[in-house]
């Protein structure tokens, strides 16, 4: 079951593949004694998905206990739209376990109504207040530039270190590069945007990216790609 949900597969393919790979393995291998045992194994849609769902309670569980037991933790903010239009918030923590710093998805829920501040410190602080999660150990939370995030009073990180005194705030690196670009000097963004538009040009079309793969190879470059890294 673990392995069907690590590699996101299908609930069906438990019963459709797995098991007949496992039956066909055991014959070959043990004898076909062996493989009808195998067949009492129980590999159906539902039953794939109570495992999983049992996983899922299970891993929860634990990363709560930690973060009860633990000294501090630090959040980690994003909400999104997705392909639904619906807003889904995720918060991510880390901690330190076991004398090791881990991080893990503390939290995925779609924000009904509206993504103001108010609604999405409360989806926060409903699970927080109904797991017993003290918010006097969070000692830092980051955000992007939204100003449901960052209002200074109704913003969901204000609103944090309301609860949380001793917390402190930061901006994700890919926002805090934006404010950067604000301030740089003009001659240095016309050589980034001529830059930009140079890649652009590569990557609009496929004939134009084998073109410049063949021209870095006839002059001998080590690099026949232009990469290009996207948010």
């Amino acid at each position: 079951m673990y392995r069907i949900a690590l590699a996101g597969e299908a609930h069906v393919i438990g019963e459709s593949l797995i098991k007949l790979c496992i039956q066909d393995i055991v014959s070959c291998v043990l004898g076909e004694s062996y493989s009808k045992q195998v067949e009492s194994v129980s590999l159906s849609n539902n039953t794939v998905k109570k495992r999983i769902n049992d996983i899922a309670d299970d891993i929860e569980l634990e990363l709560i206990s930690r973060l009860q037991a633990c000294n501090a933790y630090a959040l980690q903010l994003d909400e999104s739209t997705d392909v639904a239009e619906i807003a889904i918030l995720l918060v991510f923590v880390r901690y330190d376990f076991n004398k090791k710093t881990e991080e893990d998805l503390l939290l995925c829920e779609s924000v009904n109504i509206n993504t103001m501040g108010e609604n999405i410190f409360n989806c926060i602080d409903n699970f927080m207040t109904t797991h017993e999660i003290n918010w006097g150990k969070c000692i830092e939370v980051c955000s992007d530039g939204a100003k449901s995030m960052t209002g200074k009073v109704s913003g969901v990180v204000a609103r944090i270190k309301n609860v949380a005194k001793n917390c402190n705030s930061t901006r994700c690196i890919l926002h805090r590069y934006a404010l950067v670009t604000k301030r740089i000097s003009v001659t240095f963004k016309s050589v980034l945007d001529e830059a930009v538009k140079i890649i652009n040009f590569i990557k609009s079309k496929p004939f134009q990216s084998r073109i410049f793969k063949a021209m870095c190879e006839d002059m001998g470059s080590l690099h026949n790609t232009a990469s290009s890294y996207r948010s």
